[in-house]
């Protein structure tokens, strides 16, 4: 892999990483808030957390 491919992966991971904070802090595990990214974006306010009951 190049330099430039490993860099860009690297950036992608960063920027998933800083939306999935907010899920992970209103209670998803790490496997679930960086689903939630993919499925539901940020969390909004007090929202139902369909991605994380339990």
């Amino acid at each position: 892999m190049t330099k430039k491919a490993s860099r860009t992966l690297v950036a992608v991971f960063a920027f998933w990483s800083l939306f999935a904070f907010p899920w992970f802090e209103k209670g998803c595990d790490i496997a679930e808030a960086y689903t939630a990214v993919l499925r539901y974006g940020l969390p909004e306010g007090l929202e139902p957390l369909p991605a994380c009951y339990g």
